[in-house]
């Protein structure tokens, strides 16, 4: 057994795993063009590891240099900094099936900033022996602040407000007078009370004075007693969608939850429902939406993602009572700092630690 003193130095370290001073692992870094990090986190980074910058035009460029001889044909890790929601490489999705089995038998591990993973393969990253990290709690405020707009806006529609000063109709923001309401004493509907539902459920009970539902696969007690007021856990969605005001989507995109509101939810629904979705945006059927929207049975609509982003139904974008956001829910320097922070410490945990074990894996690996 090799015995490591909590003081044993990035050297020492890297003489357990068998990797020498001189041999730094290799680390194919993607940034999307925007990033924050410490000047001490980068001279740490520059230290430990060799960067090789991502700058491929599409994802075929990328499985060329990863052939045998190519420029990412040695990389041992890659790392998707900051914000993939982003330019240049917006559409490269480098985590997908056919990417992987193009990775080089050297990659051993991946992390990604954000908190979903949707967007990866797991079973074959798995298959291939490749950790994929996610960087989970990091966003959580960020998210979490942006799910307390929309659900403000859904119902004082400061939006529409905004859009009559921009257009020099000032008297005509009067008219929100008939329809606006404050949420307080409104029940707020969350899926999903993960970190960022719980998150939110928190700030709604305190600022807003909501009362707190929520659905989800199991009851969660010790959530519970996180919120001002409680929470009551509804067993199905429909369910909930029977005493909901304000439904606020905080769940996971998998196949299960793909259109999660569509026709039949939204039939199911209160009348005069208020949709905020800080999620995904292939959780909700956009066409059921808008029928619901023109039918009267959805009031408010704030969405910070959306089904076929970047592009936005013209329907939504051209409505000024309806929010959107561009998915910039983790767009601050708060976030971006926390996001480039975990994903090293992802790497740092494989490569220099004893244990040789990520901080964050969504992964198990036998």
């Amino acid at each position: 057994m090799v015995t490591v003193s909590i003081q044993s130095s990035p050297n020492e370290l890297r003489n357990v795993i068998g990797t020498s001073p001189n041999m730094k692992p290799k680390v194919l870094v993607v940034a999307h063009g925007v990033r924050s990090s410490s000047p001490s986190l980068s001279e740490q980074i520059d230290a430990n590891y060799h960067i090789i910058n991502y700058d491929c035009d599409n994802t075929d460029e990328c499985k060329r240099r990863m052939m045998p001889g190519g420029l990412y044909s040695e990389i041992d890790a890659i790392v998707e900094t900051v914000w993939k929601k982003s330019a240049p490489f917006l559409n490269h999705n480098l985590f997908s099936g056919d990417m992987v089995q193009a990775y080089p038998s050297s990659v051993k591990i991946v992390s990604c900033s954000g908190h979903g993973y949707d967007a990866a393969d797991i079973p074959t990253l798995t298959a291939r022996g490749v950790w994929y990290c996610n960087t989970p709690d990091t966003c959580t405020t960020s998210v979490a602040n942006t799910a307390i707009f929309l659900i403000l806006n859904v119902y004082r529609y400061f939006s529409f407000a905004e859009h009559c000063v921009r257009i020099d109709a000032w008297s005509a923001s009067r008219a929100l007078g008939s329809v606006a309401i404050d949420p307080i004493r409104q029940t707020l509907g969350v899926v999903g009370l993960g970190s960022i539902g719980l998150a939110t459920a928190q700030k709604a009970a305190t600022a807003l004075e909501m009362r707190v539902h929520y659905y989800g696969p199991r009851r969660k007690p010790d959530a519970e007693a996180k919120i001002p007021g409680g929470a009551v856990w509804h067993t199905s969605l429909s369910s909930l969608l029977q005493v909901a005001d304000c439904i606020c989507l905080a769940c996971p995109l998998t196949k299960e939850t793909h259109h999660l509101m569509g026709t039949a939810e939204f039939a199911a629904a209160k009348q005069g429902l208020r949709v905020v979705n800080v999620a995904r945006g292939q959780l909700i059927d956009e066409e059921a939406l808008i029928t619901a929207m023109i039918t009267g049975k959805v009031c408010g609509v704030g969405l910070d993602v959306h089904e076929n982003e970047p592009v936005v139904d013209e329907r939504l974008k051209n409505d000024p009572m309806v929010t959107i956001l561009p998915h910039i829910g983790v767009c601050s320097q708060t976030c971006w700092g926390e996001f480039e922070r975990r994903n090293w410490e992802n790497i740092d945990g494989f490569f220099l630690s004893a244990n040789k074990k990520p901080l964050t894996p969504v992964n198990v690996m036998e």
